[in-house]
């Protein structure tokens, strides 16, 4: 399921309205808004993007964009040498999530943050493999004993989002198969299905933050000096 964060910006307009998820606000670009130049990142899972030209990309297979192939549970990096840690779109394929925040926190230095987004509510999707779902106290509970202080968390992908998703998600698995009629019936299904994700801007970021029903929710934490 790709990251939201990462879609081109001028993509084809029936591609666009054809997803099954928006997201309300832009967490990763708040925090990256208030990452200094010249700070060093560390992106685990980037998935082929790049945050920034000098951002150390991770990702469990190689390919463009991908500098260091590692698994997230036992990363080749030195410790306390980051200033930002990202993962996004990955902790719900980790077999040991706990494992995978203390790591993330090792690399830190003492003061550093980590930017993480994780979902929620979404269907099943093997990338491999496909282990957890959060909720936001979750969340919390595991970076506070990964020695994380909380700056923000919350919801930023809502629940239309979810209910678009799961809606295509059902069709596609319903209507299974390579003849012409089924394909056509899925891709109906996302042009039906698609546009209810906008209905999440009725929320408004406020009342989103709050809600105990989104597609994904994200954490932003500061690594405990000691």
């Amino acid at each position: 399921m790709a990251d939201p964060s990462t879609r081109e910006p001028h993509k084809n307009p029936i591609k666009r309205l054809m997803e099954t998820t928006w997201q309300v606000t832009r967490p990763l670009a708040e925090t990256l808004a208030e990452t200094p130049e010249g700070a060093r990142i560390c992106d685990v899972g980037a998935g082929g993007r790049r945050v920034r030209p000098d951002a150390v990309c991770v990702d469990i297979t190689a390919g463009p964009n991908v500098d260091v192939v590692a698994d997230s549970h036992d990363l080749p990096l030195e410790s306390g040498t980051f200033d930002l840690v990202i993962c996004t779109g990955t902790l719900n394929l980790c077999r040991d999530p706990a494992k995978v925040l203390s790591e993330l926190q090792r690399i830190l230095r003492p003061g550093g943050r980590i930017h993480l987004e994780v979902g929620m509510f979404q269907p099943y999707n093997p990338e491999p493999e496909d282990y957890w779902r959060f909720t936001v106290p979750g969340l919390r509970l595991l970076h506070e004993r990964a020695g994380f202080e909380e700056v923000r968390s919350g919801a930023h992908i809502g629940p239309m989002s979810a209910l678009a998703t799961s809606g295509a998600y059902l069709a596609g698995r319903v209507f299974e198969g390579p003849g012409v009629a089924m394909k056509a019936v899925r891709g109906a299904s996302h042009l039906v299905f698609g546009p209810l994700k906008y209905l999440d801007a009725l929320l408004g970021p406020e009342r989103l933050a709050k809600t105990p029903f989104a597609y994904g929710i994200y954490y932003v934490g500061t690594k405990v000096s000691g």
